[in-house]
């Protein structure tokens, strides 16, 4: 299909979101699109009037060409596509890392419309080596402000009192451990939860390895590995 640009959004740092006209396609929370063979998580909720992808600039051709993109302009894409969707019955725990955000905001914003009251956690971890800062560039911040989508999800979780969200600064906090992430993530509701993990590959393999150590059943997992960013 072809998307058209309606917006180019600056993110934190050097992050950036391209928001497109919504095509009309139907889509779920968790599925991507696949832009000249480069798969990218959808970031928006269906409940919304655009299509929404956020990235990092790269030395990549399609990076660079996001770049150079302006309100108006058209690019091919795939249909939505994926497998990885909100489950609208459990108890949803989320695992971001880095830009593995992206298809958390879709869930948690579809939740936020929709006024889900199934319990979410999302555990947001970022070592913030993409977030540079403006007053020298080539340093990096350690702010807790320079999560991507942060104001926005911690709008949303106002009024989403299902919504629990813990902010993990790795340059500042440390890595998690089994130790440090089974308090997170225990949940008292009867209903077991379903984990969705999605970021670097080895961030999703260390984490789902995390899990399964701690007693979480594989068929509870669900996975989104990113390559390339």
């Amino acid at each position: 299909m072809i998307l058209k640009v309606k917006q180019i959004k600056k993110e934190t740092g050097d992050a950036f979101s391209i928001l497109f006209e919504n095509p009309g396609n139907r889509f779920y929370p968790g599925q991507y699109l696949e832009l000249e063979g480069k798969c990218f998580s959808i970031a928006s909720s269906p409940t919304e009037s655009f299509l929404m992808i956020t990235t990092f600039p790269s030395k990549s051709h399609l990076k660079k060409r996001f770049l150079k993109l302006k309100p108006g302009d058209k690019i091919e894409s795939s249909h939505p596509a994926g497998t990885v969707t909100i489950d609208e019955v459990d108890p949803l725990v989320f695992i971001a890392g880095g830009i593995g955000i992206t298809p958390f905001r879709s869930m948690i914003k579809w939740a936020f419309d929709r006024k889900f009251k199934t319990p979410m956690t999302l555990i947001y971890s970022s070592s913030q080596k993409k977030i540079k800062t403006a007053a020298k560039r080539g340093s990096y911040s350690n702010s807790d402000n320079d999560f991507i989508y942060k104001k926005e999800l911690d709008t949303w979780k106002k009024d989403l009192p299902n919504l629990t969200i813990h902010y993990i600064n790795t340059n500042k906090d440390g890595r998690l451990n089994n130790n440090k992430l089974e308090p997170l993530i225990l949940n008292t509701d009867p209903l077991i939860p379903i984990y969705y993990i999605a970021g670097s590959p080895s961030f999703v393999d260390a984490f789902e390895k995390m899990l399964l150590e701690i007693g979480i059943d594989s068929t509870n997992i669900r996975t989104d590995r990113y390559d390339g960013y």
